[in-house]
């Protein structure tokens, strides 16, 4: 059995050494600071234990987070990576000592955590949460750094899908968020009104909208081209997100533009900074009260309104994933099951399929021949 790594003095450069996993470490500088070194050798052992390298084949569910998240700092956007490190933080505290194996790492205690946050009302949360969890194991499986996800099988029902928001409720909640008149033009009301008609027209995701920048518009061609956006990262070959502008919206951008406010980015609220998903959160939730309109008319639901609008107004999916920045056709025909009993669309793609094909007319009734004696009548 190999013997514990012990402290020793090295006189040449007054450094107490210990030799760790073939590599010497420093310790603490100075023959009078034994004791020091000493309990550096032992921190560093603790780390070693509680963090072994992915070659020793005994990674902790810390670890295999850790080396996660250093992969995906540089692929993911800076809000997805935050948002995943306060999962991946509360996970680790409870079970991060864990080896990552089929005895150590049990699918209950992932569920059982789960169960220990109560905050996590929605089916939607839960589902989200257990995820963003899996994604790591998920990973360090394919890297081979473990032999599967101790926790694969573990899941939750998806939450309801997130609704379009319908006209009524757009109009009653602009009517209700802009607010009384003040000297201040516009009022915070107003700018926040804005945010939401460059919403609901364009299809934009609102981390889109609160981070546009003026020098990704090109006014003349009623075009917004973002080359840093969500999915660029992922894409092979990073394409630009491409935003086509309608006149509405080109000339609502020509007001903002002439008010010749500072910064780089186009939707401010009163206070000068950027919309964000705390200010919008309790704009929206004042704004339903205001207006009367169900809690679960989202912000979102304006992306969502825009993808079932091109869906009935007879726009391809293909096209429709353009416009929604999708790099695929496959989340664009979630708008679809959106729809609902809404067969209008169907019956006009129906009119178009058919609108030049002519009906053949209908056979004319042949005449019966004249009843006559059976063949096989015997006759008399």
């Amino acid at each position: 059995m190999p013997q514990s790594p012990r402290p020793w003095f090295r006189k040449q450069t007054g450094w107490w050494m210990a030799q760790v996993a073939g590599k010497q470490e420093k310790l603490a500088r100075g023959k009078e600071n034994k004791r020091e070194a000493e309990q550096k050798l032992r921190d560093i052992l603790t780390l070693r234990e509680t963090n072994p390298e992915p070659e020793s084949g005994r990674l902790t569910v810390a670890a295999v987070i850790d080396l996660y998240c250093d992969f995906a700092k540089t692929r993911l956007s800076e809000t997805t990576y935050e948002e995943r490190k306060r999962y991946f933080q509360s996970f680790a505290e409870k079970h991060g000592f864990r080896v990552v194996n089929d005895k150590e790492c049990l699918p209950y205690h992932l569920t059982a955590w789960i169960d220990a946050h109560p905050e996590w009302a929605s089916d939607w949360t839960k589902n989200h949460a257990i995820g963003i969890i899996h994604r790591p194991f998920n990973w360090a499986a394919k890297q081979r750094l473990v032999t599967a996800n101790p926790f694969r099988g573990v899941s939750h029902r998806p939450g309801a899908p997130r609704r379009p928001m319908t006209d009524d409720e757009f109009d009653r909640l602009v009517v209700a968020t802009r607010g009384r008149e003040t000297t201040r033009k516009p009022n915070p009301g107003e700018r926040f009104v804005e945010y939401l008609r460059f919403l609901r027209l364009t299809g934009a995701r609102t981390c889109e909208a609160a981070k546009l920048r003026w020098a990704d518009i090109n006014i003349e061609q009623a075009v917004i081209v973002m080359a840093r956006h969500k999915t660029s990262r992922m894409q092979r070959v990073p394409k630009p997100r491409v935003i086509a502008l309608h006149p509405e919206i080109v000339a609502l951008l020509v007001t903002i533009r002439e008010r010749n406010e500072p910064g780089e980015f186009v939707f401010l609220n009163h206070r000068g900074t950027i919309w964000n998903r705390s200010n919008t959160s309790l704009r929206m939730q004042r704004g339903r009260k205001a207006a009367d309109i169900p809690i679960d008319a989202k912000l979102y639901g304006l992306r969502h309104a825009f993808g079932t609008r091109a869906i009935v107004n007879g726009v391809d999916i293909k096209t429709l994933a353009e416009l929604m920045g999708h790099s695929s056709t496959r989340m664009t025909e979630h708008y679809l099951a959106s729809l609902g009993g809404m067969a209008a669309h169907m019956q006009a793609a129906v009119m178009k399929v058919n609108g030049t094909v002519t009906t053949a007319p209908p056979l004319a009734p042949s005449t019966p021949p004249a009843a006559g004696p059976s063949p096989d009548a015997r006759t008399s």
